[in-house]
C-alpha cells in the first residue's frame, strides 16, 4: 500500500504519536501535582510557585478565625485534610484521657473537628473517617462512641 514508508518509519512515528498524547493527558490531569513537586524541588522558579512552595511546608495547615476556632485551608488535597483529622482525634482524646472528660465533652471535640472540614461531608472517605473515629474512641475509654453516633455529628457540619 505504501511503499515509500518503511515499517521501521511507521513505529518511529506512532511511537512518537503515542508519547505525545499520553505526554497531554498526564499534564492535563496531574498538572497540578507535577507543578507543586517541581516547585519543592526548586522554589524559586516562579514567584507563584515559591509561595505554593511556602504554604505547603506551614506546618499548621489552616488558619485561626476572629472567634478563635480553627478553621483548614482548602488545599485540593483530600489525603492531607485526612492527616489533619486524624492527628485533631488523637490529640482530643489523649486530652480526654488525661483530664477524664465526659463522652459529651468529648462528642462535641469532635463535632468542632468535623465542621472545621466541610469538604469531607460528602467525601468518600466519610465512613472511614467514621470509623477511624469511632475505634480510636473504643481504644482510648470510650467504648460507647459509636459509628452512628459520629455520623450523626456531621448532621450538624
Amino acid at each position: 500500500m505504501f511503499t515509500e514508508i518503511t515499517w521501521a518509519t511507521y513505529l518511529r512515528l506512532v511511537a512518537a504519536l503515542l508519547f505525545i498524547y499520553y505526554t497531554l493527558l498526564i499534564l492535563k490531569f496531574y498538572f497540578p501535582q507535577i507543578r507543586t513537586s517541581f516547585s519543592s524541588i526548586a522554589p524559586g522558579l516562579t514567584a507563584d510557585d515559591s509561595v505554593t512552595a511556602y504554604n505547603d511546608t506551614t506546618e499548621d495547615k489552616g488558619r485561626l478565625t476572629s472567634s478563635g476556632s480553627f478553621t483548614a485551608v482548602e488545599s485540593g488535597n483530600d489525603y492531607e485534610i485526612i492527616e489533619e483529622i486524624v492527628e485533631r482525634v488523637k490529640s482530643v482524646l489523649q486530652h480526654a484521657a488525661d483530664s477524664t472528660m465526659a463522652t459529651d465533652e468529648v462528642l462535641s471535640s469532635f463535632r468542632t473537628i468535623l465542621s472545621d472540614y466541610p469538604v469531607l461531608a460528602k467525601s468518600t472517605f466519610r465512613p472511614s473517617i467514621n470509623e477511624f473515629i469511632a475505634s480510636e474512641s473504643g481504644l482510648s475509654g470510650f467504648p460507647d462512641i459509636t459509628q452512628e453516633m459520629v455520623a450523626q455529628l456531621w448532621q450538624t457540619v
